[in-house]
């Protein structure tokens, strides 16, 4: 298993990398600029694991970088499912602003399960301390960033808008791509090293696909919102008051409806 592991971890970094040029020769760079920036420092925070995993400094100081290397991951994903937001939001401020602080919530809650989880979790993960928590934490992030994802595609399929396709394909992957991580995150904490296989192939699995269906599905012509597309009368309404009623939650309802 460890050699399918190692080909299909290089295979995402070439998808990630084909994603980039993707973007650019479709012009869609400027569109995406946070999917460009992970196809970009993704493929390099991947080489620099490969090789550490693969050459022969110790295996805990290759778990050091790879627990260094992290953060710059978890602000890129938070990036994506920011911007990803930003274009189902575009014209209700309220929603916009009311799912920033719920993506906060969402890491409470996170952060709350993960303290009734912390002892089995702790248990099962037989590393030295600061790597037990650089794994709990990472499964914190994915968690979170998946159940934002959820809940904006849940709450839009109720609530249609007026879309460009490409966004509603981007959602869909990054759908599969958080929530898939962030369940093979979970597996690991839970059993420890009886798992660890498994669930690296199938992060290095879910990766590649999501990167590949990304490059696939994201074109020029996908960008523009279809002229026949139209959300119905009652579905605008509906979501125009519930924006109306989170600028009021929000405090920032416009004075004589300015």
């Amino acid at each position: 298993m460890r050699e399918a592991i190692n080909l299909i971890w290089k295979l995402s970094v070439g998808a990630e990398l084909a994603l980039a040029i993707r973007l650019l020769l479709q012009g869609l760079a400027g569109e995406y600029p946070a999917l460009l920036a992970a196809s970009c420092i993704l493929p390099i925070k991947s080489l620099l694991l490969i090789f550490s995993f693969f050459s022969t400094i110790p295996r805990n100081q290759a778990r050091q970088v790879a627990g260094n290397l992290a953060p710059i991951e978890w602000i890129v994903s938070a990036w994506i499912v920011f911007e990803l937001f930003s274009w189902w939001t575009r014209s209700y401020q309220g929603i916009g602003r009311f799912g920033k602080l719920l993506l906060g919530t969402l890491l409470l809650v996170a952060l709350v399960v993960s303290v009734a989880l912390w002892h089995v979790e702790w248990e099962a993960l037989v590393f030295r301390q600061n790597f037990r928590i650089y794994y709990i934490l990472n499964r914190v992030v994915w968690g979170t960033l998946g159940l934002f994802v959820l809940g904006t595609w849940l709450f839009f399929r109720n609530y249609p808008v007026a879309i460009p396709p490409n966004v509603v394909h981007h959602t869909r992957i990054a759908l599969v791509y958080f929530v898939g991580n962030a369940l093979c995150e979970l597996a690991f904490t839970m059993n420890g090293l009886r798992v660890v296989s498994i669930a690296n192939l199938a992060i290095v699995l879910v990766t590649t696909g999501s990167f590949v269906s990304w490059a696939v599905v994201l074109t020029r012509r996908g960008q523009v919102t279809p002229q026949v597309q139209q959300v119905p009368l009652d579905d605008r309404e509906r979501i125009e008051r519930i924006n109306h009623d989170l600028l009021v939650f929000m405090g920032n309802f416009p004075k004589n409806g300015r």
